[in-house]
């Protein structure tokens, strides 16, 4: 527990809210005082089973009792293929289609972020939204269940150790380089917890957890010819507009936060015919943020959309109770790395500001426009990828080579317990990396912190919506060309902008440099 966090917040009730905000945890246990740190009386308790559902006071929750089994959603899914926008209608629906087997094509259908689960004979099982966005971690602890948003919360109850090698690798001095903060395969801070990993289910047979790969599941069809791929484009448009059409069923303020990058541009042109609806706004925190900013404005006053700037103060003395902010913030996200100070004035701005209902934000994206080929500056990657790969792909370790091997042999466990090896058929590895350990790993710690600020959705994060964009040949994914051709689809006024801003972080010698990190350490036999 951390101990001084307790005691400020114990003085400090107007923040206790903040802490492990929208969060979950589902336990066998018995917690009996609900009042005090770390709940502080802000969330509701479920009774399914033998199982207490815990659930931040303004996160929803549903359920649906049939036949004595009971299906559960924490957060938010709605389905574009169907146009049902409600949770309850689709808990009906899965249970409808799984009373042999549960039904993962219905599944793989929702857009959301979500924990969805199923109790039955005081048997859980459990699973994430497509790309793992609603982060949850698991694990047995003196002989109790415990799964949980946060694995600080599990920690803080059960009074957990940090793992001796976790401790050894935030603090390494290369460890917030390439995709900050977050754990190696399906570790967490504690040796007690493990992550659970994006398309796979943990299943809990009333003593022991498994582990079970729902996705991939097939070979993936390559698109082999300017039909296939117009087609792919003409359905992939769809489910992004019914996605966008979707969303104001769901909340009274969407809005889209937007930049001049090609993800932001083609969610914004996906909502062409709805704009009435939206707003959009950006957030300037640091200079190359002002060219996004003004970027975006220019496009949201073309097409008549309210756009808002929000400015983020330069210094942190300038926000009210910025170290007790940062405290929580950091304790929410794990207390797995520190986050620059820039971005801690950026999320207690937002935090403090009344933006929107939803951001209807584009992450996940990158996950079709094969982002280790961009960001590693490379054409081609193994067919199978050795732990060394993966850990290559993770941190920069040539300076401390015990980190390489040990971090090696947890991606050798992630692979085991996942089975991803058995499932991968003739799927790009490195899009499942990204996937599983960039996004899932740390996007879904990201978006729990971000929570306290606004809720978030992803249109992008659809399993059916993702399988269909991979089909397209690898040159058309980097190029870009794949989503230049979507938006050109569903706004060509839009298209014919011609606005596109390129990070700036992403410079030739940087990707150069990255790439050759990688070959390197890939081929170290130590």
């Amino acid at each position: 527990m951390n101990t001084k966090l307790k005691e400020q917040l114990d003085g400090r009730p107007e923040l206790q809210k903040h802490l492990f905000e929208k969060g979950f945890l589902i336990t066998d246990n018995d917690i009996s005082d609900m009042s005090v740190y770390p709940f502080y009386g802000n969330w509701n308790k479920h009774s399914v089973g033998r199982f207490s559902i815990f659930v931040y006071q303004s996160a929803p929750y549903y359920s649906h009792e049939e036949n004595g089994t009971v299906y559960f959603l924490i957060g938010h899914a709605y389905d574009p293929f169907t146009m049902d926008a409600d949770e309850e209608n689709i808990l009906k629906t899965i249970a409808e289609h799984s009373r042999h087997v549960l039904d993962w094509d219905t599944v793989n259908e929702l857009t959301g972020i979500f924990t969805m689960g199923v109790v039955k004979d005081d048997k859980l099982s459990l699973w994430l939204d497509a790309s793992g966005m609603q982060y949850a971690c698991y694990g047995i602890v003196q002989e109790k269940l415990y799964i949980s948003s946060h694995m600080q919360l599990i920690g803080d109850i059960c009074e957990l150790k940090i793992d001796s090698y976790v401790e050894r690798l935030i603090s390494y001095r290369w460890y917030n380089y390439m995709m900050g903060n977050y754990m190696p395969g399906d570790l967490t801070r504690f040796k007690e917890l493990k992550r659970v990993i994006p398309n796979t289910a943990v299943h809990f047979d009333g003593t022991e957890l498994r582990v079970e790969r729902i996705y991939p599941s097939h070979e993936i069809k390559m698109c082999s010819s300017e039909k296939e791929y117009s087609e792919i484009i003409s359905k992939a448009c769809r489910i992004m507009q019914n996605t966008m059409k979707l969303i104001p069923m769901k909340w009274k303020r969407p809005a889209i936060s937007l930049t001049g990058g090609i993800d932001s541009n083609t969610t914004f042109a996906a909502a062409n015919g709805e704009y009435e609806k939206y707003s959009t706004f950006s957030y300037v925190s640091m200079y190359r943020e002002s060219v996004d900013a003004e970027k975006a404005a220019q496009i949201s006053e073309r097409f008549k959309v309210p756009h808002a700037v929000y400015t983020i103060p330069q210094n942190n003395a300038d926000i009210p109770d910025y170290d007790l902010y940062r405290a929580i913030l950091l304790h929410n996200d794990g207390d797995i790395g520190a986050f620059s100070d820039s971005d801690i004035r950026k999320k207690i701005t937002l935090i403090r500001t009344d933006v929107c209902d939803v951001e209807v934000k584009s992450w996940i994206s990158e996950t079709v426009r094969a982002y280790a080929y961009k960001y590693f500056g490379k054409k081609k990657f193994p067919k199978s990828l050795k732990p060394r790969n993966y850990t290559s792909l993770y941190k920069i370790f040539l300076a401390n080579r015990k980190l390489a091997k040990e971090t090696d042999g947890y991606f050798a466990e992630y692979l085991d317990n996942t089975k991803l090896k058995s499932h991968l058929f003739n799927y790009d590895e490195t899009d499942i990396f990204v996937w599983e350990m960039m996004h899932g790993g740390k996007c879904g710690l990201d978006i729990g912190v971000m929570k306290s600020c606004f809720d978030i959705t992803i249109p992008y994060n659809n399993r059916k919506l993702l399988d269909l964009l991979l089909r397209v040949p690898l040159r058309q994914r980097i190029s870009d060309q794949l989503h230049i051709d979507m938006k050109k689809q569903m706004n060509r006024e839009l298209y014919d902008m011609n606005i596109r801003v390129v990070n700036l972080n992403e410079t030739k010698t940087r990707k150069k440099l990255i790439g050759l990190y990688y070959s390197i350490n890939s081929f170290l036999p130590y």
